[in-house]
């Protein structure tokens, strides 16, 4: 069947989804039209069944659940119970799709501009010139370098952000009737989420496609998609216009998340307080990859019992400091210290009570977690291992963690792909903090999480402060939430710090062109919202 111009993209139709062992509804039946050229997003808290239903769009389900009844069909083809070949031959020139983390979707071992050109290829675009002009075209429209040098890039050599971004331009490699696009802000500052709305918006408009974008950012939603379904425990429990969602969402969950939006008028910042010591210090930190410098003579201190948040836009720098900092990224001059001592620049090379000091949360946390090992697993053997307690005590102290950070007790014995990304990054935290750290390093760690339970974990970050005089490396491109947690800022551009100081001064009075932008950026996004 060929469909119209004007009929639906894509067409879900009592859709049920169940746990394979229980049988317990995860989707207890859904019906949904995407109509040519509309962008739906999808909102909800974590675990509510967003990327799930997202999935299905590409007759995907994860591991351990079944589709039971119902239909999926894009652009007229059915892709729920469909032989593997027919998939294959769908997903990327009818629907395709962006991950949460980037990394997964990328091959580690192709340079960026040929993943793009295969993927032209598979579907039957063999002219070279016209793969590399694609390619070039792609990169410049989601903010990337079109030049040579970057498309001979390879995946490891880009930061989170540009990762995502060339995701993205794979995603829209072929103009496809729908693209799922699950949570694919997440780690992209406020300027370059931007580009990429407006980017999402222009390839819709232009091409027709249409657009399921999951996100767990409300407010983002509000200020680009056309629809805006909630979903909760699988069903969706609100329907309406984006542009009218603040007045017209009648549901008590919808009005909760509602009421969770931070008020960035009102917000309180940290209040700047000077401790006796220094937790950690950089000290003219110069990281390289290979011949290219990272960052330039790097020199930040983080008071005990205090958090400095890293911004800037992708790219900057940010995870790279992080990295040399936990010790993953080696080569670099100068100096890392901790508790006035410095520290070996490997990882392997540092003594346990150092790698305990010393504790990484990583944006991606499916790529730092044992797939094999369940939730109580992993938080017990770190406090067991880096703690140094005896198995009993380590398997109360998970579970203490565990419920602190948002998750039930009933999840210790979840795998990391029974869980959701968000539960994924409340999972890594817990392992991180059951190790009792003396400095937490956390790369966007709440970007992955819906607005209640980040305000949550904000809390508790904060609890811990003023309890262990736990001191925080905070990444982040949420400048409202530097505002919040830190009382401190450093603003990062292409590897330099230019501006430094309270949080307070940095972020409401300026004094850096660069900085400025962001904040404008910040305050515009806002606004539009």
């Amino acid at each position: 069947m060929t469909p119209t111009a004007d009929a639906p993209r894509a067409e879900i139709r009592d859709l049920r989804i169940v746990v394979r062992a229980s049988g317990e509804a995860v989707v207890p039946g859904i019906d949904l039209t995407v109509e040519a050229g509309r962008i739906v997003g999808l909102a909800g808290e974590t675990g509510s069944g967003k990327s799930t239903l997202g999935l299905s769009l590409l007759g995907y389900v994860a591991p351990g659940l079944d589709v039971r009844a119902g239909t999926v069909r894009v652009n007229g083809q059915p892709v729920v119970g469909e032989g593997v070949q027919n998939l294959r031959s769908v997903r990327g020139r009818t629907v395709s799709y962006v991950p949460q983390d980037p990394s997964s979707a990328l091959n580690p071992s192709l340079r960026v501009g040929d993943i793009v050109r295969e993927v032209m290829a598979a579907h039957g675009v063999l002219d070279r010139g016209a793969q590399r002009r694609r390619a070039q075209e792609l990169f410049s429209a989601v903010g990337l370098p079109a030049d040579a040098s970057f498309h001979r890039r390879y995946p490891h050599e880009l930061s989170g952000g540009q990762k995502q971004r060339v995701a993205i331009a794979v995603a829209f490699a072929l103009d496809p009737a729908v693209v799922v696009m699950d949570e694919p802000t997440t780690g992209l500052d406020v300027s370059t989420t931007r580009k990429v709305v407006s980017l999402v918006r222009e390839m819709s408009a232009r091409t027709g496609s249409s657009v399921v974008f999951v996100s767990h950012d409300l407010r983002l939603l509000m200020s680009f998609a056309d629809r805006i379904l909630v979903m909760r425990g699988g069903e969706i429990v609100e329907d309406v216009p984006a542009s009218r969602f603040a007045e017209a969402a009648t549901h008590p969950y919808s009005r909760k998340l509602l009421a969770s939006l931070p008020d960035t008028t009102t917000l309180a910042p940290r209040r700047y307080r000077r401790a006796g010591t220094y937790a950690l210090e950089l000290a003219a930190v110069s990281a390289r990859y290979g011949k290219t410098t990272a960052t330039h003579a790097v020199s930040l201190r983080v008071p005990t019992g205090e958090c400095l948040a890293l911004v800037g836009e992708s790219g900057s720098g940010k995870t790279t400091l992080a990295r040399c900092v936990a010790g993953f990224h080696s080569d670099y001059d100068g100096d890392v210290l901790v508790a006035d001592a410095v520290l070996p620049r490997a990882v392997e090379r540092r003594a346990l009570a150092q790698r305990r000091a010393v504790q990484y949360v990583f944006q991606n946390p499916h790529a730092s977690l044992n797939p094999r090992r369940s939730v109580g697993d992993s938080v017990a053997l770190a406090a067991a291992t880096l703690g140094g307690l005896p198995r009993r005590q380590a398997w109360s102290r998970a579970r203490e963690m565990v419920e602190r950070v948002g998750l039930r007790a009933d999840h210790m014995v979840a795998l990391p792909h029974e869980l959701s990304g968000g539960q994924c990054q409340r999972m890594a935290l817990a392992r991180a903090l059951a190790a009792q750290p003396d400095v937490l390093v956390c790369d966007e760690v709440t970007s992955s999480l819906d607005v209640s339970v980040q305000a949550g974990i904000v809390d508790l970050l904060q609890d811990l402060q003023k309890e262990r005089r736990l001191s925080m490396l905070f990444i982040t491109h949420d400048l409202t939430l530097a505002r919040v947690v830190a009382e401190n800022t450093a603003v990062l551009l292409d590897g330099t710090v230019v501006e430094y100081g309270d949080s307070q001064s940095v972020l409401q009075a300026p004094r850096h062109d660069y900085t400025r932008r962001l904040v404008e950026a910040a305050q515009a996004t806002h606004d539009q919202m």
